[in-house]
């Protein structure tokens, strides 16, 4: 089967991308190579690709970053950085990228809410537990376990405890991430 032009203006964004199987790929790179209508517009294509990441996503030494359009750069930016953007943990001039790219983009809006909101509710359940909790309570569990007869896995209490503590760090992470997902 031989592949026409036609077929390969179809093809060629999924060529740039990695999208074609083994046996395609090997087809479309023959027909690169036999026409050169079709090899040139494959480089201007990587060009004009090219030129549009240099705009949008800026190097490091880069100060201009456009706040106008909605890039995959600037969003992977955005939720990359959005957990340390919350807890203060960012320098000052990517805090200064993200409220930029935030105050143009509704949906980064609304998922720096959802981070404050759980942020918030995670910080009011960790008090209201830390509140309802005896200060000795790592001591009573231990004593308890010391006390218990039926442990058949033969675990030191200290380590039963520290499961404990890991499972449920495991489970509000869980609730979290379900969290972050809605």
């Amino acid at each position: 089967m031989e592949i026409t032009c036609l077929q390969m203006d179809v093809l060629i964004s999924f060529y740039i991308d990695g999208e074609l199987s083994e046996a395609l790929k090997t087809k479309v790179e023959e027909h690169l190579k036999e026409c050169p209508v079709c090899r040139a517009k494959l480089n201007i294509i990587r060009s004009l690709f090219s030129d549009v990441k240099k705009k949008y996503c800026p190097s490091d030494d880069d100060d201009t970053y456009p706040t106008n359009t909605h890039s995959s750069c600037q969003y992977q930016f955005f939720r990359n950085n959005l957990s340390a953007y919350v807890d203060n943990e960012l320098p000052e001039e990517e805090n200064v990228k993200i409220r930029k790219y935030t105050i143009g983009n509704k949906k980064a809006r609304k998922e720096l809410e959802d981070a404050y909101r759980i942020r918030k509710l995670m910080k009011e359940s960790f008090q209201k537990s830390k509140n309802e909790s005896k200060p000795d309570f790592i001591k009573r569990v231990v004593k308890q376990a010391n006390m218990d007869n039926n442990n058949e896995l033969g675990f030191n209490p200290v380590i039963s405890v520290g499961f404990a503590f890991i499972m449920t760090v495991l489970l509000i992470s869980a609730i979290v991430i379900y969290m972050l997902s809605l």
